[in-house]
């Protein structure tokens, strides 16, 4: 059995690096032009809130697909099928993707008339007027996600067991973002929607359930070695 690579010593190529990050800008960027009319959509037009509803859920899979592949990358099990590199360049294009599509999400529904977003109730956690908790769930897991993308950059400079406890955080973000979407989201009683989120609900918990059992047992073992 092949020993376990840390995250935080492989490097990714940065040309995979520049299109995830493109990627996320342009989507983010896209919202925002939307938002400001400048793509021809009539004012008072369902259109914003109909691409911020669907934004959402691609933001929400493609968070999940990244949370997958952190796990598969960091659990070893995923190397039965690709290289560890490659593992990680798929983990984080898929984490910035989706902070482009959660940027758009959010972004898009300042055009929309009918509840009225303003620019400050989108970022800022609470700042809403409508389901201010809920939202914030949203708000609070991009701006995680966000800062994850930030310290992959920098987990050389703060050292690897840092960065691997401050990437647990992305347990919280995507739970944040599952809560969010499942009791916020207009199409959560479909009963596609509710497939959605127990299908991609349910292999995060098994996977982060397989790790902690995984890591007692290293633990438990070295322990013992120790004890003898």
């Amino acid at each position: 059995m092949r020993p376990l690579i840390a995250p935080e010593t492989i490097d990714v190529a940065p040309g995979s690096v520049a299109l995830s990050a493109a990627v996320g800008f342009a989507l983010a960027a896209g919202g925002f032009a939307v938002a400001l009319g400048m793509t021809g959509i009539a004012e008072g037009s369902t259109s914003f809130w109909y691409l911020s509803r669907a934004s959402g859920f691609v933001a929400y899979v493609l968070l999940w697909g990244s949370v997958m592949w952190g796990l598969l990358l960091s659990s070893g099990m995923g190397r039965r099928w690709m290289r560890p590199p490659l593992l990680l360049e798929a983990h984080q294009f898929l984490s910035t993707a989706a902070i482009g599509f959660a940027g758009f999400h959010g972004l898009v529904l300042m055009g929309d008339r009918y509840i009225s977003f303003p620019f400050e109730a989108i970022v800022v956690p609470f700042a809403s007027s409508y389901e201010p908790l809920l939202v914030a769930f949203g708000q609070i897991g991009f701006w995680v996600s966000v800062l994850l993308i930030v310290s992959f950059h920098v987990r050389r400079r703060i050292g690897g067991r840092a960065w691997r406890r401050l990437h647990h955080a992305s347990f919280a973000a995507f739970w944040m973002a599952f809560i969010h979407g499942l009791l916020l989201g207009t199409d959560s009683a479909a009963p596609l929607a509710s497939v959605l989120y127990l299908a991609t609900g349910t292999p995060v918990v098994f996977l982060t359930l397989s790790r902690v059992l995984a890591a007692e047992g290293i633990q438990g073992v070295l322990v013992g070695n120790g004890a003898n």
